[in-house]
């Protein structure tokens, strides 16, 4: 039995609690594969962690204040913008020979902490970390070397992370990629996988030129998701289960709502439970 985090953010905190369930539930995983905020609460999983003490550590911290985020998209984009233009004028951190960009630096110590600064080795249970080569579009599979460096790449959020230079590439959000890394747990000799969607809903108003932008994105991004979930559910040969939490009014950055998306992650484990212990003697 395998599962698949996806992306999504701040509503990536469902995960948590989809993990949480399935502990309480005594479901065994075998194989955990993440991209974003799935691969840092995947990576916390791997290695043993406590998850209710996660649970509570995020509802402690201010992560907002923290990687200097805002919770609002609007002021994100904004930001971006103004960091670009700086960048055009005086030339990129991240580009330099050496440098560690202080945004992917604040990135990096959070995920130390929340994987006490272990290695994939340390893994109790299998585990991959998805990111994406910002210059040839490929899909990169992280399974070897420290966790925290691994996360980071993968949670790179375009815009507003720096890229991650590994091994002369540079990483950012494998979620542009593959938004639910179905196909990494496979990889990892999964043959019975359940998914867990958080992804952006199609449902957001559309009143502005900026909203109609964002909502391209993610139209792009939801049908290819459904690609690969055909793909996926075929190879697997119906041994697939897609769980999607009630998470649809978090925004990306909206990481004050930690404790409601876990919520809505223990609430879509317990109705699909059955249905998880079905596809787990399948497997």
């Amino acid at each position: 039995m395998g599962i698949a985090l996806g992306g999504g953010g701040a509503r990536g905190f469902a995960h948590l609690g989809v993990l949480i369930a399935l502990e309480e539930a005594n479901v065994k995983i075998d194989a955990i594969a993440g991209t974003s905020m799935g691969a840092v609460i995947g990576a916390a999983r791997a290695i043993g962690a406590d998850l209710e003490k996660l649970r509570t550590l995020l509802d402690l911290i201010d992560l907002n204040q923290l990687l200097q985020v805002t919770d609002s998209t609007l002021r994100e984009l904004q930001r971006i913008l103004g960091r670009s233009m700086m960048e055009y004028v005086r030339g990129s951190v991240w580009q330099e020979e050496g440098a560690t960009p202080h945004d992917l630096a604040r990135l990096n110590e959070l995920f130390s902490l929340l994987t006490a600064n272990k290695t994939f080795a340390d893994a109790a249970i299998p585990f991959a970390a998805v990111s994406a080569d910002v210059r040839t579009g490929e899909r990169v599979v992280l399974r070897t070397g420290k966790l925290s460096q691994a996360l980071t790449a993968s949670a790179a959020v375009p815009g507003v992370f720096s890229p991650v230079l590994s091994n002369g590439r540079y990483l950012v959000d494998g979620g542009i990629v593959e938004k639910i890394p179905i196909e990494a747990v496979i990889e990892l000799g999964a043959d019975a996988v359940i998914a867990v969607d958080t992804g952006a809903p199609l449902d957001r108003e559309v009143a502005t030129c900026l909203d109609a932008l964002l909502q391209a994105q993610r139209v792009t991004s939801h049908h290819l998701s459904r690609l690969q979930l055909e793909r996926a559910a075929e190879r697997l040969d119906g041994r697939l289960l897609v769980i999607r939490p009630e998470v649809s009014s978090i925004k990306m950055f909206d990481f004050g709502r930690s404790e409601e998306a876990i919520r809505a992650g223990l609430a879509a484990a317990a109705a699909n439970i059955e249905r998880i212990r079905s596809l787990a003697k399948r497997g």
